[in-house]
């Protein structure tokens, strides 16, 4: 749920797009694809933070069903990867080091097979994505935003597209399933501006060189980043919390005065 204890949501403008189909088959479905379909986008978006704790009760409250739709919902985020169960409720899936090595090495290969599609002849790079994608983190390197776990959604949408500028749907299906996996984790990852800038930068290294054809510093430029992702994942993963330095807000009883632009949040319990 978005608790009070996760309180200045980011603005909507920094959302990541909606998955459309999830969202007309929430539209024309049951009131579990509601809730399956809401909750699930809401996680991809960056809406629900790794110390979040829902409940069936508020859950139920924020999308307005009953318990039982909630509690096939959660069933299959859980089945999914997407959420586990806790003594106090549910909330994101924190992988454990075991986990991430493959993980990223199944990232890392989807990612690199898009590049090189195009580099083989098999297909090209649709610009205008690529152009998007720039323009983006240019505006957050010359002028970045304060640094929340949110962001990783930002991240996400980065590698997603450059997938999907290469033509390679099915493998960005792929790519979303191991996003699922390790998103919560990396969420703990965006502490301090530098991380976030200087990640920035390497996305806009990527972009350049494929931009300019140079399909082998491409490669490089992504595997790179992809491989100090990781390592700073693992490390976490390691530490068996977030990252040293990063404060996580406490609980409080008290409801935060709704934003104008903030996503509305699920009602802590009473």
């Amino acid at each position: 749920m978005y608790t009070s204890m996760s309180t200045a949501r980011h603005n909507a403008d920094h959302t990541a797009p909606g998955d459309a189909a999830g969202e007309a088959s929430a539209a024309g479905g049951s009131a579990a694809d509601k809730v399956y379909y809401g909750l699930r986008d809401d996680i991809r978006a960056g809406s629900v933070y790794p110390w979040d704790r829902m409940t069936e009760k508020t859950v139920a409250a924020h999308f307005g069903v009953s318990r039982t739709p909630v509690r096939e919902a959660v069933g299959r985020l859980v089945a999914e990867g997407l959420l586990q169960r806790h003594p106090d409720g549910f909330g994101l899936v924190l992988p454990s080091a075991d986990t991430i090595g493959g993980l990223y090495e199944a990232r890392l290969a989807i990612e690199l097979q898009g590049i090189r599609r195009v580099a083989e002849g098999k297909g090209e790079y649709d610009i205008a994505r690529l152009d998007r994608q720039q323009a983006r983190w240019e505006q957050v390197v010359a002028e970045p935003p304060a640094a929340e776990p949110w962001l990783t959604a930002w991240d996400e949408e980065f590698h997603r597209e450059i997938l999907t500028a290469a033509g390679e749907p099915a493998l960005v299906d792929v790519l979303g399933h191991i996003n699922d996996r390790i998103r919560a984790l990396r969420m703990y990852g965006y502490i301090a501006v530098e991380q976030l800038v200087s990640s920035g930068r390497d996305h806009l290294k990527v972009i350049e060189a494929l931009k300019a054809g140079d399909y082998a510093a491409g490669e490089k430029a992504l595997a790179g980043h992809i491989v100090s992702t990781r390592n700073d994942s693992l490390a976490r993963a390691l530490q068996g919390s977030g990252a040293a330095g990063f404060t996580r807000r406490a609980p409080t009883l008290v409801t935060p005065e709704p934003a104008q632009s903030t996503p509305t949040e699920f009602a802590p319990e009473g």
